[in-house]
């Protein structure tokens, strides 16, 4: 009993989200030219939908409810804050995308 009471615990324990909030602006930032900001945004888009995969109706989350209903919690609140932070990232490298990029290709006007 207690050998089956271990392997639930350590399933549950696997089956919790990860904690991938990343840092809003981050050193280096601003010297990114427009190729890599781009690489940067389509590794962020890539990293958002692994994040919203995480949430709601989730294998994890049917295991975590039969066994430990507050693990849910726990996973959707962390799902959300991975989210957001996420989120925050790709608003602040798009702005300097836009910044740098998109106004560099705009005629001037005269």
């Amino acid at each position: 009993m207690k050998f089956i009471s271990t392997l639930v615990a350590i399933l549950l324990l696997a089956g919790c989200v990860q904690n991938r909030a990343v840092q809003t602006i981050q050193p280096g930032d601003f010297d990114l030219n427009c190729e890599q900001l781009q690489y940067e945004l389509t590794a962020l888009g890539a990293e958002f939908e692994e994040a919203t995969d995480e949430s709601g109706v989730t294998g994890n989350n049917v295991a975590l409810g039969i066994f430990f209903w507050p693990g849910v919690i726990v996973n959707e609140v962390r799902a959300n804050e991975n989210q957001d932070s996420i989120s925050e990232r790709i608003e602040h490298l798009g702005i300097l995308y836009r910044d740098k990029c998109v106004e560099q290709d705009q005629p001037a006007n005269d």
